[in-house]
């Protein structure tokens, strides 16, 4: 069965991530703590401070290795 890579993964594994939110009200920005470079990041959006807190998120995957191994126990739980 060819798999394609457009197609979603599902059921990743999750877990809390340490984040960085916006602290506008009503802006939705939000970045992994992994991915900001600044000590002290402001919002891409709204140019707002940000505040550090925790969000549950899949799991990144680093390699395209993990990504098959991943498809491939899909498809194995799923017949």
């Amino acid at each position: 069965m060819l798999s394609s890579w457009k197609r979603p993964l599902e059921n990743l594994p999750e877990e809390m991530t340490a984040i960085w939110s916006c602290t506008q009200e009503g802006c939705n920005g939000w970045i992994r703590a992994s991915y900001s470079f600044e000590e002290n990041p402001v919002c891409v959006q709204c140019k707002s401070p940000m505040a550090s807190s925790e969000k549950l998120l899949p799991k990144l995957i680093s390699s395209d290795q993990q990504v098959k191994l991943h498809r491939k126990n899909q498809q194995k739980s799923s017949t």
